[in-house]
């Protein structure tokens, strides 16, 4: 792969092999020579409640917060990070090109809990992470994959991330390749 994919979403194809990531929408907040990371940024989860996270994690809370927690995928499961915007920073923050933070640290938790952390934030549970590699050749479909199982990728935008409604983002996402792809084949059918 020629280029790297962070700052990105990852689609689930709709044939999708691994249950773990059908129907979700992946912001890629590192991907290098090293690996890649992700955060599922679709799927609202029922249970832990951030009001369970902070007693579990003995932290101050103010009643009136009580965001929704996201599934961030199927890695350390029970680890806590939040993905952000940058009107708040910690030295520990993963700044992506597009400026978007990923933030493992209680303390990103201990200022959201008292309404103090950042303007727009999803707070997850879990990550998805692809060993060095593993992702590009998960894109590419090398055998033993199948072409209809590979990641699908687009821009994203801040609306995607922070404001987008979970239950139609990942449709959405699908025809935006979709509508992507068609535009690639049909420019180099109609070159000008």
């Amino acid at each position: 792969m020629n280029t790297y994919l962070d700052g990105k979403l990852l689609v689930a194809p709709p044939k999708m092999v691994d249950w773990r990531f059908a129907r979700s929408v992946v912001y890629v907040w590192k991907h290098d020579v090293s690996g890649a990371g992700g955060i599922i940024i679709n799927k609202k989860l029922q249970a832990p409640s951030f009001q369970r996270i902070c007693h579990e994690g003995d932290i101050n809370r103010l009643k009136s917060v009580n965001p929704p927690i996201f599934y961030g995928g199927p890695i350390m499961p029970s680890v806590v990070g939040c993905l952000h915007s940058l009107d708040y920073k910690l030295p520990t923050t993963n700044i992506t090109p597009h400026e978007v933070g990923f933030t493992l640290d209680k303390r990103i938790i201990q200022d959201i809990a008292m309404n103090k952390g950042p303007s727009r934030f999803l707070v997850t549970v879990g990550v998805s992470s692809w060993n060095a590699g593993q992702l590009d050749d998960e894109i590419k479909s090398l055998p033993p994959r199948q072409k209809t199982g590979s990641w699908l990728h687009l821009e994203h935008n801040d609306t995607d991330i922070f404001d987008s409604n979970t239950e139609t983002l990942w449709n959405e996402c699908v025809g935006q390749c979709v509508v992507n792809a068609t535009k690639k084949i049909t420019n180099k059918v109609f070159k000008d």
